[in-house]
């Protein structure tokens, strides 16, 4: 999720509350909204500090949200590109490891066509780093 992204929807967030509270409606409807407002706010925000980070150990810093795992490379057999849903959805990188498990890359998910140039070269740069050739 870009930054400008993640912006609008703080500005979204707290226009909502702001309406939410100033319009005195039912107190368990604004409370139970004002929680959906947070959890979705929260979703993001742990979207938006998503990370990967490579070093020169060989080792992978995979940040997904509320989940940091570390990896080496002989832990990847390959980098996909994946979606997370149908046509239309976001894409992202995903990770094919040699147990068989997909670890998908959030910090990586950008929307199907503006974002598939920039996913490509990230493909390409995580690809260039897993071959272990300088």
């Amino acid at each position: 999720m870009s930054v400008a992204l993640y912006g609008t929807s703080l500005v979204v967030a707290f226009g909502f509350a702001g309406v939410a509270l100033t319009t005195g409606g039912p107190l368990a409807f604004t409370a139970i909204f004002l929680a959906f407002v947070v959890g979705i706010t929260g979703y993001n925000t742990e979207t938006v500090l998503s990370r990967v980070r490579a070093y020169a150990d060989g080792s992978l810093e995979v940040r997904n949200r509320m989940v940091t795992r570390r990896l080496h490379r002989s832990d990847i057999d390959r980098v996909i590109l994946g979606r997370q849903g149908g046509a239309g959805s976001l894409r992202r990188l995903e990770l094919l490891l040699n147990d068989g498990a997909t670890l998908d890359l959030v910090a990586t998910e950008t929307l199907p066509f503006p974002g598939q140039r920039r996913l490509e070269q990230q493909a390409a740069q995580l690809r260039h780093w897993l071959s272990g050739t300088p």
